[in-house]
């Protein structure tokens, strides 16, 4: 019974920490969505100032009418609609309450010589530029609004149900198998919808920023335009309230010319690319859109955090119930395995899952480096892909480049017999075996370019011979007849020592009573082969067949020392190409659609090869 209180115990705290750790991170994202809004609003507010305040009536400074400022400053306080909660200093003086603090003299300095927003304690203070945009005559502060009731209906119906599931699943630790898990799968669906309800209030508190933000520039445009009619016919002058004053909204917020359309806000897919926008109505006959990223499209990595915490408490009521309903030694010999396989697993996640998993989005978007924009576009890279002749040519040309592994293959069991039947007699075996496996384990780079040389047309080693024998030189990696031949035969070279290692380990594994019976019996060498030697060997086979077709498969560095690809595309391989329309072409979208389609064509046909010879393998 202590057993069952302390797993009961462990599966209490990770409920309550499924439940409160999500809505602690919701309740921080929506602060930050908060910040964020504060300021650019304050760089909204100071950039709506600079358009709209006079200069000064007397001199040419290039500050502002103070009188007006001030009217301009308490006028906003007043506006219909308008959100913000904010504070505007000229100099260190505030203009909108009288009452209000004064700003210190240091962080007026620190605001001067950064021209950016900062945070100073809760507000976030943009710099009020003179007119000419140069020197920073005040500050704009604004202070993000109170948050509401952090949980929604919707997370507040999923929460009650978690905490209904959750003590179910409490219950049935302890009990048989079958009863807790009958009750962990609604247990874990249930706690799949809380994370779920909860992401889905951040999602909504980061569009509701966007909408707030785009509610309150649309107001500070409409009321400059009202003040300076000027602005309705040339709208330009209205970018800056859009940018802001060292806002932080950049590029990405934008005013466009527009029609006449609703008061709310609205998301629509532009060129490719989600925006969030509002009309804004300058004058009768006269409207712009105001355009800007919506909050939301950031939001996507709060999914997998917020799931990943809410099932913490099915998780561990999954492992306490099977704790107890298994033996011991058992439970500490599964836990000891997953201990020695969690750096493994780890470290498979995070260099290969994990790129998988970005490689998969990036196929999904038209993604370049040089763009500023990556719009979402389905299956659109994939069936560029696959219209596309360059890919299929570059798969037949690497379909036929990988026939060179049955050759050397042929190669490394011939020289594997020869090196193996006098490896009882011979002491120059391992010096043998170390000849052959240094093109292995030399540098891919190294080798080509020593091959490189050899292939020279002019003083290559190999055109020396065929000069010396009375023949014509060869343009080996120059010829389009002769180019993918050429990098074939190096692949042999290099492949033959890891080849034959593998073969030679398998011959020793062979027993040698097995030959001996074969001789005793009359059989010659060739029947002893067949018959015994190579049969036995199939597993061996199998395994240096399928591992030598998916390293053709994979070539690169080789090609692209040798050849480049050339000439004329004729050893244009499929892992080259990929590269090339990836770094080269900068299309980051079809590469990477390519590779996730070359990905399953290769494990296709490994499986196929796996199937296929595995029935005609025995294994010892």
């Amino acid at each position: 019974m202590t057993g069952l209180r302390e797993w009961r115990a462990v599966a209490s705290v990770a409920l309550a920490a499924g439940i409160l750790l999500p809505l602690a991170l919701a309740q921080r994202a929506r602060v930050r969505y908060e910040r964020a809004l504060a300021g650019r609003e304050a760089g909204a507010v100071a950039a709506y100032l600079t358009v709209v305040t006079p200069p000064p009536r007397a001199g040419r400074g290039a500050g502002y009418d103070l009188p007006q400022l001030l009217i301009r400053a308490r006028a906003l306080e007043e506006l219909p609609g308008f959100s913000g909660r904010f504070e505007i200093y000229h100099a260190t003086a505030p203009l909108v309450r009288a009452t209000a603090a004064p700003l210190p003299a240091a962080t007026l300095q620190r605001v001067r010589r950064e021209a950016a927003v900062r945070w100073t304690g809760d507000a976030a203070l943009a710099p009020l530029l003179d007119r000419d945009g140069w020197d920073v005559v005040g500050a704009v502060a604004a202070r993000p609004a109170a948050l509401a009731w952090p949980v929604s209906p919707w997370s507040a119906g999923s929460l009650l149900l978690l905490l209904i599931a959750g003590a179910q699943g409490l219950r049935a630790i302890g009990r048989p198998r079958r009863a807790w898990r009958q009750t962990f799968g609604p247990y874990g669906v249930v706690a799949l919808l809380f994370g779920l309800a909860v992401f889905a209030d951040v999602r909504r508190a980061a569009g509701d920023a966007t909408d707030r933000w785009l509610y309150d520039t649309r107001l500070l445009m409409q009321e400059a335009a009202a003040r300076i009619p000027d602005i309705r016919s040339a709208p330009a002058a209205l970018t800056p309230l859009a940018r802001g004053t060292g806002a932080g909204a950049g590029p990405e917020a934008e005013i466009v010319p527009g029609d006449s359309g609703p008061a709310t806000a609205w998301r629509r897919d532009i060129g490719g690319v989600m925006r969030a926008g509002v009309a804004v109505r300058l004058a009768p006959g006269r409207w712009i859109e105001l355009r800007a990223r919506p909050g939301e499209a950031g939001t996507v990595g709060w999914l997998p955090t917020m799931v990943g915490l809410a099932i913490l408490g099915p998780l561990s009521a999954l492992f306490a119930a099977w704790s107890l309903a298994s033996a011991p030694r058992a439970r500490r010999e599964t836990v000891a395995a997953w201990g020695f396989l969690a750096p493994s697993a780890l470290h498979l996640a995070v260099f290969s899952l994990l790129p998988l998993l970005v490689v998969l989005y990036v196929s999904l978007h038209r993604w370049s480096p040089i763009e500023p924009v990556r719009p979402f576009v389905a299956l659109a890279n994939y069936a560029r892909v696959v219209r596309d002749p360059l890919v299929w040519s570059a798969l037949g040309r690497t379909l036929l480049y990988a026939l060179y592994v049955p050759v050397s293959m042929a190669l490394a069991l011939v020289l594997a017999l020869m090196i193996g039947g006098r490896r009882r007699s011979s002491t120059e075996a391992p010096a043998l075996r170390a000849l052959f496996l240094l093109p292995y384990a030399s540098s891919v780079v190294a080798v080509a370019l020593v091959w490189q040389w050899m292939y020279h047309p002019d003083f290559g080693l190999l055109n020396h011979l065929l000069t010396r024998a009375g023949l014509a030189p060869v343009n080996w990696l120059g010829g389009p007849k002769t180019a993918l031949f050429a990098v074939m035969l190096v692949s042999v070279w290099t492949q033959l020592g890891y080849q034959l290692t593998v073969f030679l380990a398998g011959l020793r594994a062979i027993p040698q009573a097995y030959l001996d019976a074969a001789r005793v019996d009359g059989a010659n060498a060739w029947q002893r082969f067949w018959r015994v030697t190579f049969p036995l060997l199939l597993p061996v086979t199998l395994f240096v067949l399928v591992t030598g077709i998916i390293g053709a498969f994979q070539v690169l560095a080789l090609v692209m020392v040798l050849t480049g690809g050339g000439p004329v595309g004729t050893t244009d391989l499929i892992v080259y190409r990929i590269y090339r329309t990836g770094w080269e072409l900068q299309q980051f979208g079809d590469a990477s659609a390519m590779a996730l389609l070359f990905f399953a064509l290769l494990f296709g046909a490994t499986w196929a090869q796996l199937k296929l010879l595995d029935r005609r393998v025995e294994y010892a």
